[in-house]
């Protein structure tokens, strides 16, 4: 039997009722006691898992992730790891490129004689 969020109308009370798929949709409110106003809302929604052919890109990298040997898994994740520090340098020398672009040609010069930004 599955479990049902319920939610009365009136009182705006929650409750999750434990019951067979034949069972009424609607109740009375164990709250403020209204008749039919205690129904079934879906406060989360319904998981589902399909097993067979693989239907998105997310899914194929999952499938491929979980095929991987570990020496292979391992060295997939240094090669995101170097990405990652390359792509990290590199944002970091165009905004340096930009900072020192953006400044008027005597800022420029203090800042080769100084090593100082203005």
């Amino acid at each position: 039997m599955p479990t049902y969020d319920f939610e009365c109308s009136s009182c705006g009370h929650q409750e999750e009722i434990f019951q067979s798929m034949s069972a009424s949709s609607t109740k009375q409110c164990p709250q403020c006691d209204a008749e039919n106003c205690f129904t079934v809302v879906f406060l989360t929604a319904p998981i589902s898992f399909v097993k067979g052919e693989v239907k998105t890109i997310a899914q194929q990298a999952d499938r491929n992730t979980k095929n991987m040997g570990s020496y292979e898994l391992q060295e997939k994740r240094l090669k995101d790891e170097i990405s990652d520090s390359v792509s990290k340098q590199k944002r970091e020398t165009r905004d340096r490129h930009k900072a020192i672009v953006s400044m008027t040609p005597q800022q420029q010069q203090h800042w080769i004689k100084t090593g100082e930004k203005p």
